[in-house]
């Protein structure tokens, strides 16, 4: 007896699949990391939120240093500057400033502690922050910090917060600031919730594309029924069958392309993303210094101009005056001069990464702009990047699939090759030969067995898939290299001894 399978059935099963699929992909992969990756988001934030008011103490220690004001003129202009300081989205988000042992020196919303001991002090839990805090600097210099404190200006709200400290040994000082627990709980929610909402739309639409095709199913196969007693009719309609279920494979195939073409998109502009957050982090110092100084300047012009006005002014004061602007507008030059180097180079980056428009460049230069828009993700580590390439290789080519192959590859080295790795070295060479080049691309990381070596290619193939690997970045590059660029890709690894990979391409200009 054959067992006929309903046609609504049929019908029914490739899309539930892809809807399971779809379901998968979001709430099994993404979701579960949201909250995680937000945290280490916003730690780094306070990381170089912290250093930058460490760079405003820094620069005022070296006018103190320089003979140019007293020490408590420098410290008390610190003092000023950083308790002006205010980010966020409310513009609520401070800093303040302690010592050694430990004292409070400022602290701008809770001015009741400034100049009080806190080697006593303990928030809700017991736990003594301040002493901890001192621990933090002198074992390591900077760290992070958890505890219990009132919700930015509001002394009823305590709720958990996490800050990042800072010791400017000089003058016995610890600088922090923090972000709230909460805060970052509110933007998980609100990613969540904004996903689901996206899932049920994509979801019920779904569901009434799959009725309409279940019933139109359904009126066709009656019809297919009804006329079944006549040999050439079901011929036509046997033939027709076949046909439609092509089609239907056909259909399936070109979606199942489509998302996977999303997808790759979609890890582009993760790539991109990555690459404005670092240029923020890049151009924070500079800009921050440049602040600083403006403020300083500023507030040296208000005193001249009220020594001027009352006519106490002395030919000393304004020489001082002159000698003070002079310095600051040079400091305030040569920050934003920097700031706008590092913004022409990320630029061009950025520009070449959403680009499909070949144009002429110099291999060597452009590889020096990639490694300068991944420095912070090898901020706070002891990996290297060593590039072995000529200083004259220009050649015409496609300098957004060079930016997001060679992402991709270094990105994949951080990840997978120096995992449980303190001093990774990656080596980037260049042989050139008739009309084409190799770009050899090694690290000294853990490396791949060989059944690895045979899968790194696949789509949504990872060994991270728990850590919130979507295993597009290797399919992206092997696109990449195969279809617009031309070339060849091959992998050598062994377990423990680092992993290869040689790029040769067709290329004008060498």
């Amino acid at each position: 007896m054959n067992f006929k399978v309903p046609v609504w059935v049929k019908i029914f099963m490739p899309i539930g699949i892809s809807i399971a699929l779809f379901l998968y992909i979001v709430f099994g992969i993404h979701l579960p990391d949201v909250e995680t990756r937000l945290l280490e988001q916003k730690k780094s934030q306070i990381y170089d939120l912290t250093q930058t008011a460490v760079d405003v103490i820094e620069h005022n220690y070296k006018m103190f240093k320089s003979g140019k004001m007293t020490e408590k003129e420098a410290q008390a202009l610190s003092v000023s500057i950083i308790s002006s300081m205010k980010f966020g989205p409310e513009g609520k988000d401070y800093y303040w400033i302690t010592n050694f042992q430990p004292k409070m020196i400022m602290h701008p919303y809770r001015t009741d502690l400034d100049g009080k001991m806190l080697d006593k002090f303990a928030d809700p839990s017991g736990n003594q922050l301040f002493n901890e805090m001192v621990k933090v600097v002198r074992k390591s210099g900077e760290g992070y910090v958890n505890y219990m404190w009132q919700w930015k200006d509001d002394p009823n709200n305590i709720v958990q917060k996490i800050s990042y400290v800072k010791a400017f040994p000089e003058w016995q000082w610890i600088v922090g600031t923090g972000i709230y627990i909460d805060d970052i709980k509110k933007e998980a929610s609100s990613q969540v919730q904004k996903l689901m909402v996206f899932t049920l739309m994509v979801f019920f639409f779904i569901l009434i594309l799959s009725g309409y095709t279940i019933i139109s199913g359904v009126e066709t196969n009656k019809e297919l029924i009804r006329r079944e007693s006549e040999l050439e009719q079901l011929n036509r309609e046997l033939e027709d069958r076949v046909e439609t279920r092509t089609k239907d494979l056909k259909n399936s195939l070109e979606n199942l392309k489509r998302t996977q073409n999303q997808l790759i998109e979609a890890e582009k502009m993760a790539s991109l993303g990555n690459l404005v957050a670092g240029v923020a982090h890049e151009i924070n110092t500079p800009v921050g210094i440049g602040v600083t100084t403006a403020t300083f300047l500023e507030d040296k012009l208000k005193t001249i101009t009220s020594a001027y006005q009352s006519g106490q002014m002395k030919k000393s004061d304004l020489d001082k005056f002159f000698e003070i602007a002079d310095q600051s507008l040079k400091g305030i030059t040569s920050n934003l001069m920097r700031a706008g180097t590092l913004v022409r180079s990320f630029k061009q980056v950025a520009v070449d990464q959403s680009s499909e428009h070949p144009r002429v460049f110099n291999v060597k230069n452009y590889f020096e702009d990639i490694l300068q828009s991944l420095g912070p993700r090898f901020k706070n580590t002891g990996h290297k990047v060593y590039l072995n390439i000529p200083d004259d290789i220009i050649i015409e080519s496609f300098p957004g699939a060079f930016m997001q192959i060679y992402t991709n590859l270094i990105m994949n080295s951080l990840i997978h090759g120096f995992d449980e790795i303190e001093n990774g070295v990656i080596e980037i060479s260049l042989e050139k030969g008739d009309g084409e080049i190799s770009i050899i691309y090694s690290d000294n990381g853990v490396g791949m067995d060989e059944d690895q070596q045979s899968r790194i290619f696949e789509p949504f193939y990872t060994t991270k898939r728990n850590a919130g690997g979507s295993g597009l970045g290797m399919n992206i590059v092997y696109n990449l290299v195969s279809r617009q660029l031309n070339g060849t890709i091959k992998t050598y690894s062994k377990p423990g001894q680092g992993t290869t990979f040689t790029i040769t391409m067709p290329v004008k200009g060498v």
